[in-house]
């Protein structure tokens, strides 16, 4: 989507990193989605600068980036921590991608041309093929699927129309990405999720909104469901 206006898409469909800044940023969102940088883990500014190989400049306009995105807190006159997750949490996040995501795949399905609808065919073809690779070691998949995956969901959302709504969605988005990290097992993608986004992206093809719109929630609430089941466990 390039409407001219609003908020830039950071992490949804990523825009080319220009700057040292930009740089470092992604690699800490990064680690903190996926779980390297664990939540409610202490931020240790020499062992980032060492880790990502930056100074302290654009290493903490990253970090108040990230507060800015809800991944890291500011903890007054002692520095940055990696937020943390609960079940409270997620319900909160799961509630609101469910109400933003269905309103951005209506509309979506509304504005969308033929050149979307072949956007979002390859991208779904991309996460198949990502899902069966066998020379992807779980790791790999890992990264490789959730790349795939949001290239999916906002290759649909991105006809709505609305800069700040998919904004909103990406910001969301990563959130419950963290979540999902901490009990999905890459080795083998689910079929139930293989045949959702299937599902999913038929019933945009046919433009059937409120279809859509259902599955979509479904979607959504049953990959929430798996993660709070962890904090039940715990």
């Amino acid at each position: 989507m390039n409407s001219g206006w609003g908020p830039t898409l950071r992490f949804g469909r990523p825009a080319e990193v220009k700057t040292l800044a930009e740089a470092t940023l992604f690699r800490i969102r990064r680690d903190i989605i996926s779980g390297t940088l664990a939540p409610g883990s202490k931020i240790k500014s020499d062992h980032l600068r060492e880790r990502y190989d930056v100074g302290i400049s654009p290493l903490r306009e990253a970090l108040f980036q990230l507060v800015s995105e809800g991944l890291v807190r500011a903890d007054g006159q002692r520095g940055f921590r990696v937020s943390g997750t609960s079940r409270d949490d997620l319900i909160d996040v799961t509630n609101w991608r469910m109400k933003l995501e269905c309103e951005a795949i209506e509309l979506a399905i509304l504005h969308g041309d033929k050149a979307w609808e072949e956007r979002c065919v390859s991208a779904l073809r991309r996460l198949t093929d990502t899902e069966t690779d066998p020379r992807l070691t779980e790791p790999e998949r890992a990264n490789q699927w959730e790349t795939v995956h949001r290239e999916f969901h906002f290759s649909i959302y991105e006809a709505c129309g609305s800069a700040w709504l998919l904004r909103f969605c990406e910001l969301l988005s990563a959130q419950s990405e963290r979540y999902r990290r901490l009990y999905v097992k890459y080795d083998k993608i689910d079929s139930v999720i293989v045949n959702e986004h299937s599902e999913l992206l038929e019933a945009v093809l046919q433009r059937q909104g409120e279809k859509a719109s259902a599955l979509l929630r479904h979607h959504i609430q049953r990959a929430s469901q798996l993660a709070a089941a962890q904090f039940s466990q715990a």
